[in-house]
């Protein structure tokens, strides 16, 4: 009878292990929704886009299931890849600035302020709680194709900024 409880111990023991060890797989990665977990996943979102842009599949984590719905990862690289050729004078470079939430804490807009060369621009980023995670609503144009088309109608030309025989009256 003794031996009977001693294996049986052994496997009630074996069994919540090994339960426990499937439930923190299952959960592993989940967060509370709370500000100090969303700061933490926008403030990660920043970091690979300020500095592992040349990563683009960084990202592609951050966002929401209903992006990736859209488009895979392998077309969200390229599409980043395309996006970020363009001759900009300034690359999206932002910093945290404040974050305002819902008062359940599973969506909010995040600010940053953003590297230009106008003083003040600033880039908003909403944000969802979803699946145990707060995830970025960010390049949305790309699925559609439409980031393509800013550049189409520039208001400027890039030749103003470079001195020519005709402008100097030669």
């Amino acid at each position: 009878m003794r031996n009977c409880r001693i294996v049986w111990t052994a496997v009630l023991f074996l069994g919540l292990g090994i339960g426990t060890a499937l439930m923190g797989e299952q959960f592993a990665g989940r967060v509370r929704p709370s500000e100090a977990e969303a700061v933490k996943a926008v403030c990660a979102f920043a970091e690979d886009l300020d500095y592992h842009y040349k990563e683009p599949e960084r990202l592609y984590g951050y966002l929401t299931r209903d992006f990736k719905e859209k488009m895979s990862l392998e077309e969200f690289c390229e599409a980043f890849r395309k996006e970020r050729s363009y001759p900009y004078l300034t690359p999206l470079f932002i910093n945290y600035e404040s974050i305002e939430m819902a008062e359940d804490r599973r969506s909010g807009t995040a600010v940053f302020s953003q590297a230009a060369r106008l003083p003040g621009m600033v880039y908003e980023l909403p944000f969802v709680y979803e699946d145990g995670q707060y995830k970025v609503i960010a390049f949305e144009d790309f699925p559609d194709g439409s980031y393509l088309k800013k550049f189409e109608d520039l208001s400027y030309s890039l030749d103003s900024y470079f001195d020519d025989a005709e402008s100097l009256g030669q």
